[in-house]
């Protein structure tokens, strides 16, 4: 039984990166948006798409200064947002 229970913990472990992850082509659009004040390569540098993700969130929160255009952003499009920002930011 224990087997088991590990087995199928290992595999959601295994899904978890790509069954949850943004799709950047879909992100590119729905970041149109914020290209008005952030600029990929720069204000992203170096960091995952699970980190700016964080940032929006953070932002969304009101855990600093943001223009309010990042509250109209849907839920459910910061992780596309944040996977394209992220690949972008890679180039």
């Amino acid at each position: 039984m224990k087997a088991l229970g590990i087995a199928l913990a290992m595999s959601c472990l295994a899904f978890s990166g790509s069954v949850w992850a943004g799709d950047p082509a879909a992100g590119e659009a729905k970041a149109e948006a914020c290209l008005d004040c952030h600029e990929p390569s720069e204000d992203f540098a170096g960091m995952t798409a699970a980190e700016i993700e964080a940032r929006i969130n953070a932002a969304r929160a009101g855990e600093f200064k943001h223009k309010d255009v990042i509250k109209e952003v849907p839920e459910e499009d910061i992780p596309d947002i944040a996977a394209w920002f992220d690949s972008e930011s890679a180039e």
